[in-house]
C-alpha cells in the first residue's frame, strides 16, 4: 500500500524548488565569462550575476525587465554574433541591454572590424556627469571595433593630441563611434569590459566611465565598488614608509627583470629574434616567457614598445643596440656585488666580450686603425655606420665601470680607443653634432672634422661625451681632453637657457649638463665652475616635487627639436614629450628623471653640498617606490616605464611618441641607470669614486701616437 505525502510536504518540497529555480532580486545576466573584469567587479561588489556561455540562452534566462549584459568573447578577432530576434526579443521583455563589439546593431550590420595604433576614446557627451566632462582622454591601448556610419556618441575614438584633455577637439580629427545608444540598447563597438586586464588609464577616468555606464543600466553600486587593483602598479603608494630593504630589493628585481622578460638573447631562439630586428621599426610579439633566458653571450634586447595590446601585453622592441649592451653589462656588474649573485659577473663579462669581440656593432672602416671611423661604436647591429654620440658616451661608461668591478682589463684599449674616436672627431670647440655617418666621417677625414667651429648647444646629444674627456684627464693628465670639455661646456653654458636645443623637453637637457659640470668640478673646482653646476642643479630641482618626482618642462617652443604635437594628426608620428603642456604632472624615466639620478648623485659626491644629497635621496625614494609589480605579466614586473604621472599616482602620459612613449621600457637608459644608480648609493659611493682606480687610461699614450698622429701627448 502506498504511503501518500501530507499536503504540507507538498508545499515545503515546491517551495524549496521554487527558491532553487528563481534568480535573487536585481540578478545580472552576462554573456561572456566568469574572469570577465566587469563580472568581477559586479560580483566584488555583491551584486548577483549569472554568467551563460550561450546568448540565446542568457537572453531566455533574463527575468521580464531585466539587465542583460552581451560581453564580447573573442574579442579582438571575432565579432559577437547577435541572434536575427534578440534585439525585439530583448525590447518585448522590456530588458536593459549593453552588448559589446556586435557584428549588427538594431539598424543594420556592422562594417569590417577596425584596429587602431594611437587612436584614444574622447568622452564626447555629458553621460558620465561632471567629473568626467566632454573632451576628456580615456586610454585604451591598441584596441580593435567594429564599424557603423558615424553618429552621436558617448565616447568617440580619434587621434588626439593632449595628456588627459583633447585640446584641439575632434573636428579635425577622423572619428567613430564607441559607445552610444539605439533602441534603448548600450552599445560599445569595441571591449570596455576587460578595463583591468587590458591596463585602460587614467584609472580614475575609467572607474568614473564603467559607473557611467553601469548606471545607464540601473545598476548602481557605491563609488568605492568601482576601485580595482591595476594588473601592472607601482611597488609602493606615495604615502607609505619604505621598508629597510627597499633598495636592495629595487636592485635585486632590477636586475631580475632582464631574466623575467627574456631580453637577454638566448641561442635557441636567435632565429626568432632576427626576423623582427631587421624589420623597420623592429617590432614583435611579446616573448613566450616559457623559453630559456641568454647569459649575455649574444647581447639584449632594447625592451618593451609602447603600445598596449588587449591581453594587457606589449609588443617587443627587438633592436640590439650597443648602448643597451653596455649598460645592461653595467647593471649586472654592478647588482651582482650588491645582491650577491655570483652568475650576474659572467652575464656582464659575456655582454661585454659580445660588444667589442664580435663585430656586430662595427664597420670595415671602424675596425681599420689606418681609417677615421676607426674606434666608434655603431649604434645598432642595423646601423653600425650611424654614431651617434650620447650612445658613444653611454656605451663607454656603461664599459668602463663594468669592467672595473669585473676587475677584468682585456676590454680597456677598445675603450680608450671610443673615447679617443669621438676626442678626435670633435670640432675645435668640442662639438661633434648630434650624429655622424661613417660616409661622412671616411669623406671629410677625422682632421677634417677635428677642424670645424661647430657649436651644437644640445647637452642631451653632445654633454656626457664632455664627461668622458673629463673622466680620462683624471686618469692621464693630458690637457687637450680638459681643454676641449671645458670649451664646449663653456660655449653651451653662455647660451643657457634661451640658446640650448632641447629635444623633448629642457628638463632632459638640463639633467644631461649636470654629469660633465660635476666631473669638471672635480678636475678643476673653481667658483665659476661651481656656480655653472649650482645654476643648473638649482634650476632642474625648482621642478622637484614633494614625492620627490622630476617633473617634465618644455622649453622656448622655437628651439625644441621635438615638441608637444602641435596638431592631433601629428599625434604618434615622431618623437614626443610624454607631457603635453608646462604643468602636466608627469616625471620621465627615459630622458629626465634616470640620466638626473645618476648625474646628481655625482653632484652630490663632488661637492658634498647638503641639498643635491637630499634631493638623490627624494629622488630615489620616488622611483624606488614606481618600480613596477605585477602578479599577472612577468615581462612587466620589477621595470621601470617613461611616464609616471605623480599626482595619481599611476603610469600615464602623452603618447604621442612613435615608440619610446609613456609605457615603453629600455634595458639600457632607463632601466640600466636607475638601478645602478641605487646600487652606487647602497655602497654609499659615485661612479666617479668608485672607478678612481681604473687601467682604462693606462693604454692611452699607444691609442694617441696611433690616432691622433701630430699631437703631442703630454700624459703623466
Amino acid at each position: 500500500m502506498k504511503t501518500l505525502l501530507p499536503p504540507l510536504c507538498w508545499f515545503i518540497i515546491f517551495s524549496l524548488w521554487l527558491g532553487a529555480c528563481s534568480k535573487p532580486s536585481g540578478t545580472v545576466v552576462i554573456y561572456g565569462t566568469v574572469d570577465n573584469d566587469l563580472n568581477q567587479l559586479l560580483t566584488k561588489a555583491g551584486v548577483p550575476t549569472e554568467v551563460y556561455a550561450d546568448l540565446e540562452a542568457a537572453l531566455a534566462e533574463t527575468d521580464f525587465q531585466g539587465t542583460l549584459l552581451a560581453l564580447a568573447k573573442d574579442y579582438p578577432h571575432t565579432k559577437t554574433i547577435i541572434p536575427n530576434d534578440f534585439y525585439e526579443r530583448a525590447k518585448a521583455k522590456e530588458l536593459k541591454v549593453y552588448v559589446e563589439f556586435p557584428d549588427r546593431i538594431p539598424s543594420g550590420p556592422a562594417g569590417d572590424i577596425g584596429s587602431t595604433q594611437k587612436e584614444r576614446l574622447v568622452v564626447n557627451s555629458d553621460l558620465f556627469g561632471p567629473t568626467l566632462p566632454p573632451g576628456q582622454i580615456l586610454d585604451a591601448g591598441r584596441f580593435a571595433y567594429t564599424n557603423f556610419p558615424d553618429r552621436p556618441a558617448h565616447l568617440t575614438g580619434a587621434t588626439v593630441a593632449g595628456f588627459r584633455e583633447a585640446v584641439y577637439g575632434l573636428s579635425d580629427s577622423p572619428q567613430f563611434p564607441i559607445l552610444f545608444a539605439e533602441d534603448n540598447v548600450l552599445i560599445a563597438t569595441t571591449k570596455l569590459s576587460d578595463f583591468r586586464k587590458s591596463r585602460f588609464s587614467p584609472l580614475g577616468a575609467w572607474q568614473k566611465a564603467i559607473h557611467g555606464i553601469l548606471a545607464q543600466l540601473s545598476i548602481d553600486l557605491n563609488e568605492d565598488a568601482f576601485f580595482w587593483d591595476p594588473l601592472v602598479q607601482p611597488a609602493f603608494p606615495a604615502e607609505v614608509s619604505l621598508p629597510a630593504d627597499a633598495y636592495q630589493q629595487a636592485v635585486a628585481r632590477g636586475a631580475d627583470w632582464y631574466r623575467k622578460g627574456r631580453l637577454l638573447i638566448h641561442p635557441s631562439w636567435r632565429d626568432h629574434w632576427r626576423q623582427y630586428d631587421t624589420l623597420n621599426p623592429p617590432l614583435g610579439p611579446p616573448m613566450n616567457l616559457k623559453l630559456p633566458s641568454g647569459d649575455g653571450s649574444l647581447g639584449v634586447m632594447e625592451g618593451h614598445y609602447s603600445y598596449i595590446n588587449p591581453d594587457g601585453s606589449q609588443p617587443y622592441r627587438y633592436w640590439l643596440r650597443a648602448d643597451c649592451v653596455a649598460e645592461t653589462a653595467m647593471t649586472f656588474a654592478v647588482a651582482g656585488q650588491v645582491s650577491g649573485q655570483d652568475q650576474y659577473a659572467g652575464t656582464a663579462s659575456n655582454l661585454m666580450d659580445f660588444l667589442y669581440g664580435s663585430d656586430t656593432f662595427r664597420t670595415p672602416a671602424s675596425r681599420d686603425t689606418t681609417r677615421s671611423s676607426y674606434g666608434l661604436i655603431g649604434w645598432a647591429d642595423t646601423h653600425p655606420h650611424r654614431y651617434y654620440g650620447d650612445d658613444n658616451a653611454r656605451v663607454i661608461l656603461g664599459s668602463i665601470l663594468a669592467a672595473h668591478y669585473l676587475q677584468e682589463t682585456r676590454w680597456d684599449q677598445s675603450i680608450a680607443e671610443a673615447i679617443l674616436a669621438n676626442f678626435r672627431t670633435a670640432g675645435k670647440k668640442g662639438f661633434r653634432s648630434n650624429a655622424l655617418n661613417g660616409d661622412d666621417i671616411e669623406r671629410k677625414s677625422w682632421q677634417a672634422l677635428m677642424d670645424r667651429e661647430l657649436v651644437n648647444p644640445a647637452p642631451h646629444y653632445e654633454s656626457w661625451l664632455w664627461a668622458n674627456y673629463l673622466w680620462l684627464y683624471d686618469k692621464t693628465g693630458h690637457p687637450p681632453l680638459l681643454e676641449k670639455a671645458k670649451a664646449a661646456i663653456s660655449a653651451t653654458m653662455s647660451r643657457y637657457p634661451d640658446g640650448w636645443i632641447w629635444t623633448n623637453g629642457i628638463q632632459q637637457e638640463r639633467a644631461r649638463m649636470i654629469l660633465p659640470l660635476a666631473w669638471l668640478v672635480r678636475v678643476e673646482d673653481t667658483p665659476e665652475h661651481r656656480e655653472w653646476l649650482h645654476r643648473i642643479c638649482d634650476d632642474l630641482l625648482q621642478w622637484q616635487v614633494i614625492c620627490g618626482a622630476l617633473q617634465e618642462a618644455l622649453g622656448d617652443s622655437s628651439k625644441g627639436k621635438y615638441g608637444a604635437p602641435a596638431t592631433n594628426a601629428a599625434y604618434g608620428h615622431s618623437e614626443a614629450p610624454v607631457i603635453h603642456s608646462n604643468g602636466d604632472p608627469v616625471a620621465d624615466m627615459l630622458y629626465t628623471s634616470n640620466f638626473a639620478f645618476f648625474a646628481l648623485n655625482e653632484a652630490a659626491h663632488a661637492t658634498g653640498h647638503p641639498p643635491y644629497q637630499e634631493a638623490v635621496d627624494r629622488l630615489a625614494d620616488f622611483l624606488v617606490r614606481i618600480q613596477s609589480r605585477s602578479t599577472g605579466r612577468a615581462d612587466l614586473d620589477g621595470c621601470w616605464f617613461r611616464a609616471f604621472d605623480y599626482d595619481h599616482w599611476e603610469y600615464y602620459g602623452s603618447n604621442a611618441d612613435h615608440g619610446w612613449g609613456a609605457w615603453g621600457t629600455l634595458t639600457g637608459w632607463t632601466q640600466s641607470f636607475i638601478t645602478t644608480t641605487l646600487a652606487l648609493k647602497l655602497q654609499g659611493t659615485s661612479y666617479w669614486e668608485a672607478t678612481a682606480e681604473s687601467t682604462v687610461g693606462r693604454t692611452v699614450e699607444d691609442c694617441w701616437a696611433r690616432m691622433l698622429p701630430g699631437f703631442v701627448y703630454e700624459g703623466e
